[in-house]
C-alpha cells in the first residue's frame, strides 16, 4: 500500500470516530434532560403554571383506558361523561380492588368489557387545564364522587352517566355521593 492510500485510510477512520463522538455527545445531552413519569397509554408533557396542590400541571393523557381491564369480558360497563369537564374514573370490584382506570374528557364515553359481578364507579373531576396526573388529579379543584355498587349479570350491559343536577338546595350528582380523597 502506498503512503497516499494509508493516509486516506487514516482520514476515513478518524472521520468515523469523529461522527461517533458527535452521536455520543448528542445522546449524553438528551439523557441528562429531566424525566417525567409517563402513563402507558399516552405522553404527558409539562404544561405551564397552575395553582393548587403544588404539583405541576400536565397535559391530559391520550387514550381513555389508562390501566387494568378484564381477560374474561362477557358483559359490559359503559361510562358516559356529561359533566362538562373531564373525569378520571376507577372501576372497583366488591373486594375493593381497582380493576381499571379510565380518563374521560367532557362528552366522551367508554365501554369496558367486564366479567359478571358487582362494581362501584369512583371518579374525580375538575378542569382539564388543571390536570396534575394520577397522584394529584385536578389539584385543589378536584371533586371526588362515588356511584352506588351495581351488579352486572352475564351477557348484560350497564350504562352509568356522570352529570350534575342543579336544584334549589345546591348541586349534586345523579346516583352519586361526594367522597373524600382517601376513599378514592
Amino acid at each position: 500500500m502506498s503512503a497516499q492510500d494509508q493516509g486516506c485510510g487514516c482520514l476515513a477512520i478518524i472521520g468515523v470516530i469523529a461522527v461517533l463522538g458527535m452521536f455520543g455527545k448528542c445522546t449524553d445531552k438528551h439523557s441528562s434532560a429531566p424525566k417525567l413519569s409517563q402513563p402507558r397509554t399516552g405522553h404527558v408533557s409539562p404544561a405551564s403554571g397552575g395553582s393548587g396542590s403544588g404539583a405541576p400541571v400536565v397535559s391530559e393523557p391520550f387514550g381513555q383506558l389508562q390501566s387494568g381491564g378484564f381477560a374474561d369480558s362477557e358483559s359490559a360497563l359503559k361510562m358516559v361523561n356529561n359533566l362538562g369537564r373531564p373525569a378520571y374514573v376507577k372501576v372497583v370490584d366488591v373486594s375493593g380492588r381497582t380493576r381499571a382506570t379510565i380518563y374521560l374528557r367532557a362528552g366522551e364515553s367508554y365501554e369496558l368489557g367486564v366479567s359478571p359481578g358487582s362494581y362501584q364507579i369512583r371518579y374525580v373531576s375538575g378542569p382539564g387545564d388543571e390536570w396534575r396526573g394520577t397522584e394529584h388529579y385536578f389539584g385543589s379543584s378536584s371533586d371526588f364522587r362515588s356511584a352506588d355498587t351495581n351488579y352486572i349479570g352475564s351477557n348484560r350491559r350497564l350504562t352509568v352517566t356522570f352529570y350534575k343536577v342543579y336544584s334549589r338546595s345546591g348541586s349534586g350528582g345523579s346516583g352519586t355521593r361526594k367522597i373524600d380523597e382517601d376513599e378514592f
